[in-house]
C-alpha cells in the first residue's frame, strides 16, 4: 500500500501538501489569537450598556424586547422591537457592527488594540 503511494505522489507532491498543511495551521492559529481578545461594546441611545467578552456566553437584555446574544465567540441580536428586524437578520458576527437604527442601539466589537471600522458608500 505504501509503495503505491510512493508512485502516486512525487516528491514535489508532498513538498505541496506539506506546505497547504503549515499555512492552514498558521490560519487557524492567527484566527484564535485574533477572535481571543475581543470584546463587545453595547450602546442604547448613545450611553454605554456594557462591555463584554467575546469569550463568555451571555444573553444581555437591553431593554424591553431588545435582546443581545453572546455565543462561541460571536454576537447577534437575537430580538428586537423595530419593525423590519434588519438587525436580527443580520445573523451571528464576530467582525461587523449590529446596528439597529429605529431602537438606537449599537453592538460595536473591539479588538485587542482598536475598534474595527467598517466604511461603506
Amino acid at each position: 500500500m505504501i509503495r503505491n503511494i510512493r508512485k502516486i505522489i512525487t516528491p514535489a507532491d508532498a513538498i505541496l501538501i506539506i506546505f497547504l498543511l503549515i499555512i492552514a495551521l498558521l490560519i487557524v492559529v492567527f484566527i484564535k489569537q485574533n477572535i481571543s481578545g475581543r470584546q463587545v461594546k453595547i450602546n442604547y441611545r448613545n450611553k454605554l450598556v456594557n462591555v463584554l467578552s467575546l469569550n463568555k456566553d451571555k444573553t444581555i437584555f437591553v431593554d424591553e424586547g431588545i435582546i443581545v446574544e453572546i455565543k462561541d465567540g460571536k454576537v447577534r441580536m437575537k430580538a428586537s422591537t423595530c419593525k423590519n428586524q434588519y438587525c436580527v437578520k443580520q445573523g451571528w458576527n464576530t467582525q461587523f457592527p449590529i446596528i439597529c437604527i429605529p431602537r438606537e442601539v449599537a453592538i460595536i466589537i473591539l479588538s485587542k488594540n482598536k475598534e474595527d471600522i467598517l466604511i461603506t458608500r
